[in-house]
């Protein structure tokens, strides 16, 4: 179940009462709700490190 579907199914104010999970989700061109890793943002830093470091250069 995504999180709109939860939000739908539960109603925000339980969501709320729920411990933090630490979840992040975007949606994609179709539509659909991808969640963001750890793994995503290493990688995301990496490369915007890679980029800062090309143009320092």
């Amino acid at each position: 179940m995504n999180v709109s579907e939860r939000i739908l199914a539960q109603g925000s104010t339980h969501m709320v009462d729920n411990k933090t999970a630490n979840s992040c989700y975007m949606v994609n061109d179709q539509g659909k709700e991808i969640q963001i890793t750890t793994a995503m943002v290493h990688h995301v830093c990496h490369q915007l490190l890679k980029q800062c470091r090309t143009v320092k250069n």
